[in-house]
């Protein structure tokens, strides 16, 4: 956030390192054998252990320009370069971006509304809850949908920063365009209160995997390019009869991802969003040093030489070994979902 951008990736993967390491450290010697890790990083442990702070730490605390960006950073849909231009415009603070407020763009403005409410961790039982309910409303409208609660929430986290439930079908015809559907449903019934993004490419292009060769410009943004909608979600049962809130009851907004797969890609699918953000960029990098080299992401898995599709799930019916099969494609070691947090 302070414009050292290769510190800060090279900091990435060094916490990445040290979050997905199965034991717990005791010494400055384990810090430096693990990738990324070097006596830089060895030394941070040794003053964290040995004055249990880290002078580094303690002055970023106190750093006004820190602070004021970690403010806006945490804003949904301000990312570093939009944090750097609220500080650079002489914003400090959420009531500065309130006194500016026709400068925000709306979802913004939906983040500051409920910039505490997104901060707050969300409980494994409030997330399987949620995930009930979406699985609920999709077998609504066509029966015989599965549902996988993925995210922090699979890799075994007890507190979530957000929901990512991911939806599929043995039927191809009922994925296609059912974000629309679903969303609207959950919307009318006063679940979801705001739309933050929908995008329906997968379907666009018939659903079928992202084609791509080595020298063809990339498409879609992100991990994957999977019809999903990203939606802020409250508990309608705690709602009023007339739908309004009761104010004598907590209902927190949160964050809240519904993504549609195919059923022939759904264990790519999970697996691209069952790993930390490390995790996630690590896999990609890897599967292009293969012969041949692939490219991966949550629609599947494609020759970078041909563009062709490579289908590693075949007729599979149970997602979990959807996702198995998946790994074992790719020349990977079976790696259960909480070995891979990564942050």
């Amino acid at each position: 956030m302070l414009d050292d951008r290769i510190s800060a990736d090279a900091k990435s993967k060094a916490m990445a390192a040290v979050a997905a390491y199965p034991y717990t450290i005791t010494s400055w010697h384990e810090v430096e054998r693990l990738p990324g890790c070097g006596p830089s990083h060895a030394a941070l442990f040794e003053e964290w252990k040995t004055t249990g702070r880290i002078r580094e730490v303690d002055e970023l605390k106190h750093d006004e320009k820190f602070q004021s960006l970690k403010i806006f950073y945490d804003i949904y849909d301000v990312a570093e370069k939009t944090a750097r231009d609220f500080y650079r415009r002489g914003w400090r603070d959420l009531d500065d971006l309130i006194m500016n407020w026709e400068s925000l763009t709306e979802n913004q403005r939906v983040g500051v509304k409920y910039y505490d409410d997104f901060k707050e961790k969300i409980p494994r039982a409030e997330v399987e809850q949620i995930g009930a309910v979406v699985l609920q409303y999709a077998n609504k409208i066509q029966k015989g949908f599965q549902m996988v609660i993925t995210g922090g929430y699979r890799r075994g986290k007890s507190m979530s920063g957000d929901v990512d439930v991911i939806l599929t079908h043995p039927d191809k015809e009922a994925t296609k365009d059912f974000i629309d559907e679903i969303v609207y449903d959950l919307g009318k019934d006063l679940w979801i209160t705001q739309r933050l993004s929908l995008t329906t490419r997968n379907s666009h292009r018939g659903q079928a995997p992202v084609t791509w060769k080595g020298s063809m410009p990339r498409s879609g943004s992100g991990f994957d390019t999977l019809d999903k909608a990203l939606v802020v979600w409250q508990n309608a049962s705690l709602l009023l009869p007339d739908g309004k809130p009761d104010p004598n009851v907590r209902n927190p907004k949160r964050r809240v991802d519904i993504i549609i797969s195919p059923w022939k890609t759904a264990g790519c699918a999970i697996l691209g969003w069952s790993g930390g953000t490390q995790f996630e960029r690590d896999l990609r990098k890897y599967v292009r040093t293969l012969n041949p080299p692939l490219k991966f992401d949550s629609t599947g898995v494609v020759n970078r030489e041909t563009g062709k599709w490579i289908d590693f799930e075949g007729d599979e019916t149970d997602l979990l070994e959807k996702e198995k099969k998946v790994f074992k494609g790719l020349k990977l070691e079976w790696r259960d979902p909480t070995e891979r947090c990564t942050g």
